[in-house]
């Protein structure tokens, strides 16, 4: 008996050695957004604006833009969670099911743009999961875009990348940007927005004639609500993405999140972009000092993004960090946002 109980205690001693000696995370490289590069330019001389605007739908989702809000309600009933953004809006978010996955986003009332993933949303004329080239043959793509709001001349230039993973298409009186996997080449994401919207927003390199919107600034109370909103966010999209490749959905864990928060705020702050903490240490150390017991974990950063939705959709066309959104192995993650620093924090737990 006595013997016995030495082996347990040797097991037990080799059982922690190796828990706090193996290295069993992934730490990849950080991802920098397309915004990073993205500048505004002041010009003079109004462009000439010729290119065409597809006529607006007349079903899906694009029709709920400039629309009162009471309309969602009447439709989908009340939302699940509403979410202060860094805009000026509210996103009203519908997420029972995957499939189905929805957010609006309004402001004083009226719907300023609508976001989905979900398969079985009708997203007319587009459908996730149909191919680039569908969409190449039915809609004009133009790699610059021009807005009109009153007197002011905004005009959107697209990069290459741009043209073959966030495409921006005008139709009348709403424009839909369309978010491609560039490993499937099929559309996995699409947004639909006001000219407003999308010149507060300025997702790619932007050049005006007039005046330049400007985004309300945010106090420290709504820049908290934000930062919460865009971390639910990101879970709620990467387990559609998640889904509609046939991987169960995670479970959000809290010290994780937290953990992910502190993470991001630390990189804004102290102006780095690393899984390594100049005062916490790597990952594995920063698990430790939230006493998170796992069998695996792993880490996705990005920056430069000007919301959860387009963080997510950038790791997604990145081959590393997509294998850990998809990697069936991993049972929880935590997110957290700080401004526009994103940490999101995967964990198979035993």
């Amino acid at each position: 008996m006595k013997t016995l109980f030495r082996i347990l205690i040797v097991l037990f001693c080799i059982a922690i050695l190796y828990y706090y000696t193996s290295d069993s995370t992934y730490e990849l490289e950080p991802l920098e957004g397309p915004n990073s590069n993205s500048s505004v330019i002041p010009k003079t001389e109004i462009p000439k604006g010729d290119e065409d605007a597809l006529p607006r739908p007349e079903m899906g989702i694009s029709t709920y833009i400039n629309q009162k809000s009471d309309r969602i309600v009447k439709d989908f009933g009340e939302p699940n969670r509403i979410d202060q953004s860094a805009y000026g809006y509210e996103w009203w978010v519908y997420n029972n099911n995957p499939k189905s996955f929805i957010m609006f986003g309004v402001e004083n009332g009226t719907i300023t743009q609508v976001y989905t993933a979900g398969s079985h949303v009708d997203a007319t004329p587009y459908k996730i999961g149909e191919s680039i080239d569908e969409i190449y043959r039915m809609t004009i793509v133009n790699p610059e875009i021009t807005v009109n709001i009153g007197d002011n001349v905004y005009t959107f230039s697209l990069s290459e990348y741009d043209m073959h993973s966030r495409i921006l298409v005008k139709f009348d009186g709403v424009f839909a940007q369309l978010y491609i996997d560039q490993f499937t080449n099929t559309l996995v994401g699409i947004r639909y927005m006001n000219s407003e919207t999308l010149v507060k927003h300025r997702p790619y390199e932007m050049s005006f004639v007039g005046d330049l919107i400007r985004v309300p600034n945010l106090n420290s109370y709504i820049l908290q609500q934000s930062n919460e909103a865009y971390s639910k966010q990101l879970f709620d999209t990467i387990n559609v993405f998640r889904n509609n490749k046939d991987v169960p959905v995670l479970e959000w864990d809290v010290e994780a999140s937290l953990a992910a928060m502190e993470h991001s705020e630390e990189m804004y702050t102290e102006d780095y972009l690393s899984h390594d903490s100049p005062k916490f240490g790597s990952l594995k150390d920063r698990l430790q000092m939230h006493s998170i017991v796992y069998d695996e974990a792993g880490e996705n950063l990005a920056t430069a993004y000007y919301d959860a939705i387009e963080a997510a959709h950038g790791w997604f066309n990145s081959e590393e960090h997509r294998d850990l959104i998809l990697n069936e192995k991993f049972t929880h993650v935590g997110s957290g946002v700080f401004i526009n620093y994103y940490t999101q924090i995967f964990l198979k737990k035993p």
